[in-house]
């Protein structure tokens, strides 16, 4: 088995999807996360925790230096007495730790019931079930494949047994267990080890390569791994802040907790935050409120900005920039006079809340002090 060669092919073919029966091997890949040809193998003695011992994860790398994809031999079998067909294959997973294929050796292939070999629907639909992390396979148990009909279930076959109904759409027919076997493999502790070894090879050029991808799930592998670099990183920092936007809101999400501490105390972050702020609707503005409430200390014209666009927002946002404010003890006078503007405004919930602020802060500043005694007497006044 040459892994480069298999690598190749998919790179080489920028497929979405690829299978091959011409060829004397059996291959299944989807996308691949970076489209770089490999060079080099490494080889990593890892216990997974399978009860097999030690086994090896080889890594294969670009010229570069990029890991572009992961593999494990597979030798098992696929019987509950041992007594079936050897489960022979190597499984493969991009860098993030996402399914990426498999491969049979030349001359193996995968069967079912009565040892008949797969059809090519029936490869195609089985890496499409690897493709799911979601599969309801994962709340499956091992004896929950077969129903405990026959005394001598444990006899049998699991190729060949009877099927539990609620497992039939998630499998491929008349093969439950090799099915059941291999997504596990792929989403079991291998795919941890994969994320491991890439996560001690990330740097920026790396992460921007991730990020790329048309793939959600390697964009947020990205997202959670790219926080230290974003204070030092121009580009990573202008992709990460592209991601920042009112369309999707879970990827919206995971681009602001990308902004660690170290991020948001620099004035540029800060910034940025803000120009965000003043172009997002609701639901982008609570995140990066809660974003914003994390810094230390923001600076002025983070400060000014955020006061400034206090008039057209909501009583609740007005109240959640007033608590970044009081936390961040803002007293300055320039910022402070275009809070107390909203003194006038018609929503009493609104001038309320900057009246408690203001009076909270004890600014000394004559024209401030002013308005708040012009807002309680007509408050007082209105009240009667």
């Amino acid at each position: 088995m040459n892994p480069r060669k298999t690598i190749t092919l998919f790179v080489g073919l920028a497929m979405m999807f690829s299978a091959s029966h011409r060829l004397e091997k059996i291959r299944y890949f989807r996308t691949t996360t970076l489209a770089f040809p490999p060079t080099i193998t490494h080889a990593y003695a890892i216990d997974f925790k399978e009860g097999t011992g030690i086994d090896t994860l080889f890594q294969l790398k670009s010229k570069e230096g990029y890991p572009v994809a992961y593999y494990r031999n597979l030798q098992t079998d696929v019987c509950f007495d041992g007594k079936c067909r050897m489960l022979n294959v190597n499984l493969y997973w991009n860098p993030t730790g996402r399914y990426l294929g498999f491969e049979l050796p030349e001359g193996e292939f995968l069967s079912k019931t009565d040892h008949e070999p797969f059809s090519q629907e029936e490869y195609t639909q089985l890496s499409t079930i690897l493709a799911d992390s979601l599969s309801p396979l994962k709340d499956f148990s091992y004896n929950e494949l077969v129903p405990k009909s026959d005394p001598e279930r444990d006899k049998v076959d699991a190729v060949s047994a009877p099927t539990a109904p609620d497992v039939l759409d998630y499998v491929v027919k008349g093969a439950v267990y090799t099915t059941y076997k291999l997504w596990h493999f792929v989403y079991g502790t291998t795919q941890d080890e994969v994320e491991k070894l890439t996560a001690k090879e990330v740097s920026p050029n790396l992460l921007l390569k991730i990020l790329e991808s048309t793939d959600l799930s390697e964009k947020v592998w990205a997202l959670n791994h790219c926080g230290k670099y974003l204070s030092q990183d121009s580009r990573l920092r202008t992709n990460i802040f592209a991601l920042i936007d009112n369309k999707d809101y879970n990827l919206t999400e995971r681009a602001i907790n990308a902004v660690n501490l170290k991020a948001i105390a620099t004035d540029t972050l800060q910034l940025l935050l803000v120009n965000k702020f003043e172009k997002g609707n609701y639901a982008l503005q609570k995140l990066l409120l809660n974003k914003l409430k994390e810094a230390s200390a923001l600076n002025l014209q983070a400060k000014k900005s955020l006061a400034q666009q206090l008039k057209s927002l909501n009583g609740e946002l007005v109240g959640n920039v007033l608590d970044i404010f009081k936390k961040q003890n803002v007293n300055d006078v320039e910022t402070c006079r275009i809070i107390t503007e909203l003194l006038e405004n018609d929503n009493t919930f609104i001038s309320q809340k900057v009246y408690t602020f203001l009076k909270s802060i004890k600014i000394q500043d004559n024209v401030i002090e002013a308005k708040l005694v012009k807002y309680k007497t007509q408050y007082d006044l209105n009240r009667n």
